[in-house]
Protein backbone atom coordinates (compact mmCIF):
# COMPACT_ATOMS: atom_id res chain seq x y z
CA UNK A 1 0.00 0.00 0.00
CA UNK A 2 1.17 3.32 -0.73
CA UNK A 3 2.01 5.69 1.99
CA UNK A 4 2.93 8.84 -0.47
CA UNK A 5 1.38 10.77 -2.68
CA UNK A 6 2.86 11.74 -5.93
CA UNK A 7 3.68 14.74 -4.84
CA UNK A 8 6.04 14.25 -2.11
CA UNK A 9 6.82 10.54 -3.07
CA UNK A 10 10.59 11.65 -3.87
CA UNK A 11 11.26 12.65 -0.21
CA UNK A 12 9.89 9.38 1.47
CA UNK A 13 13.55 8.19 1.79
CA UNK A 14 15.71 7.95 5.25
CA UNK A 15 18.80 9.49 4.53
CA UNK A 16 21.48 9.65 7.14
CA UNK A 17 23.84 12.66 7.12
CA UNK A 18 27.58 12.02 7.57
CA UNK A 19 28.77 15.09 6.60
CA UNK A 20 28.23 19.08 6.61
CA UNK A 21 28.28 18.79 2.84
CA UNK A 22 25.66 16.05 2.93
CA UNK A 23 23.51 18.61 5.17
CA UNK A 24 23.99 21.50 2.92
CA UNK A 25 23.05 19.28 0.05
CA UNK A 26 19.78 17.62 1.64
CA UNK A 27 18.76 21.68 2.40
CA UNK A 28 19.34 22.80 -0.90
CA UNK A 29 16.98 19.76 -1.80
CA UNK A 30 14.58 20.94 0.74
CA UNK A 31 14.30 24.75 0.45
CA UNK A 32 13.54 23.76 -3.61
CA UNK A 33 10.25 21.21 -2.20
CA UNK A 34 9.57 24.83 -0.57
CA UNK A 35 9.97 26.91 -3.45
CA UNK A 36 7.59 24.44 -5.87
CA UNK A 37 4.87 23.82 -3.10
CA UNK A 38 5.57 20.29 -3.06
CA UNK A 39 6.33 20.43 0.93
CA UNK A 40 5.29 23.26 3.36
CA UNK A 41 7.49 24.39 6.03
CA UNK A 42 5.64 23.65 9.32
CA UNK A 43 6.72 26.32 11.35
CA UNK A 44 4.57 26.06 15.13
CA UNK A 45 6.00 21.84 15.06
CA UNK A 46 10.01 23.20 14.38
CA UNK A 47 9.55 26.12 16.74
CA UNK A 48 8.20 23.76 20.09
CA UNK A 49 10.83 21.26 19.06
CA UNK A 50 13.76 23.29 19.48
CA UNK A 51 12.73 26.92 20.67
CA UNK A 52 15.17 29.69 19.50
CA UNK A 53 16.56 28.04 16.41
CA UNK A 54 16.81 30.42 13.32
CA UNK A 55 13.46 29.10 10.82
CA UNK A 56 14.76 27.07 7.90
CA UNK A 57 13.44 29.74 5.73
CA UNK A 58 16.44 31.95 6.90
CA UNK A 59 18.91 28.89 7.38
CA UNK A 60 22.41 29.98 5.13
CA UNK A 61 22.84 27.15 3.61
CA UNK A 62 26.65 28.66 3.17
CA UNK A 63 26.84 29.62 6.94
CA UNK A 64 27.34 27.71 10.08
CA UNK A 65 24.78 25.68 11.49
CA UNK A 66 23.31 25.51 15.16
CA UNK A 67 24.43 22.96 16.87
CA UNK A 68 20.66 21.31 16.75
CA UNK A 69 18.44 21.23 13.86
CA UNK A 70 15.13 20.08 14.04
CA UNK A 71 13.20 21.35 11.19
CA UNK A 72 9.64 19.38 10.29
CA UNK A 73 7.63 20.14 6.41
CA UNK A 74 4.42 18.56 6.00
CA UNK A 75 2.61 17.65 2.07
CA UNK A 76 -0.48 19.22 2.05
CA UNK A 77 -1.45 17.03 -0.33
CA UNK A 78 -1.74 13.63 1.66
CA UNK A 79 -0.80 15.05 5.13
CA UNK A 80 2.71 13.17 5.58
CA UNK A 81 5.13 15.05 8.01
CA UNK A 82 9.18 14.64 7.23
CA UNK A 83 11.73 15.87 9.60
CA UNK A 84 15.17 16.60 9.33
CA UNK A 85 17.13 16.49 12.78
CA UNK A 86 20.63 17.05 13.17
CA UNK A 87 23.50 17.51 15.62
CA UNK A 88 25.85 19.54 13.91
CA UNK A 89 28.04 19.88 17.20
CA UNK A 90 30.14 17.28 15.68
CA UNK A 91 29.33 17.75 12.24
CA UNK A 92 27.69 14.53 11.70
CA UNK A 93 24.55 12.81 13.35
CA UNK A 94 21.25 13.23 11.73
CA UNK A 95 18.78 12.42 9.02
CA UNK A 96 16.02 12.99 7.17
CA UNK A 97 12.75 10.97 7.12
CA UNK A 98 9.02 10.54 6.93
CA UNK A 99 8.07 10.87 10.15
CA UNK A 100 4.10 9.58 9.92
CA UNK A 101 0.67 11.84 9.15
CA UNK A 102 -0.20 15.37 10.33
CA UNK A 103 -2.39 14.76 13.12
CA UNK A 104 -6.07 15.80 12.49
Amino acid sequence: MKTVCDNCEEYDIEIKIHSPEQLRRIIKKVKDALDSNKLSYNSFESDRANIGQVSFIELDINGSFPDVIRYYFDCENCGNVFGLMVETYHGQGGKWSKLGKVSP
